[in-house]
């Protein structure tokens, strides 16, 4: 009798043990996980601010503007941009580099395309070393992990309007690779209208 008890007591233990086990397999296959990556984002700190053609003051503006900026940064670090349609106007779109000028809906279906501009030039150094035919490539994300830490100077060009030079605290000549970003105001919401 007491070997039986026994065996079923091992038994359940081990359903247990492998109902866990099972748990936590599939957590790690859910696609938000198998997007993210343990490389920790560049600290972004406030650098200096430039008010041109206006006096009001910019305190709130320049959280809010830094916030879209950290999280546009932690998106890139992580090869997770699925957010950015949320940051994007309506009415302005997004302006990429070579791309141009793009309508929020191009932007949405762009980001559920397989290979994608963002997968390219963002995430991806084979990719891009493909798509340039070279291998002496950088992905934005390369670039942005080589900063060792970001200061950011806004330039507000009016109450509405703001670009940000992004400096390098380490591999300061790679910061010229990338585009300076530029927000706008719009019904008192800040949005994202270029990209890195």
């Amino acid at each position: 009798m007491r070997g039986l008890y026994s065996d079923k007591r091992i038994i359940i233990l081990l359903f247990c043990f492998l109902s866990v086990f099972q748990a936590c397999l599939s957590a790690k296959e859910t696609p938000l996980s198998s997007k993210r990556n343990s490389e920790p984002s560049p600290k972004v700190e406030k650098g200096k601010v430039f008010v041109a053609g206006h006096t009001a003051e910019h305190s709130q503006n320049t959280e809010e503007i830094l916030a879209l900026l950290r999280r546009l940064i932690e998106g890139t670090v992580q090869k997770d941009l699925d957010f950015l349609p949320e940051i994007v106007s309506e009415k302005e779109g997004i302006f990429l580099d070579l791309k141009g000028n793009w309508t929020k809906e191009r932007l949405i279906t762009e980001l559920r395309t397989k290979e994608n501009y963002f997968q390219i030039y963002f995430f991806d150094r084979d990719l891009l070393a493909k798509q340039k035919n070279s291998e002496n490539v950088r992905t934005v994300r390369d670039l942005l992990l080589s900063s060792g830490g970001i200061e950011a100077d806004l330039y507000y060009e009016s109450k509405t309007a703001c670009e940000i030079k992004l400096r390098f605290k380490e591999n300061v000549k790679l910061e010229k690779e990338l585009i300076n970003p530029y927000f706008i105001k719009l019904e008192g919401k800040w949005y994202l209208l270029r990209l890195f």
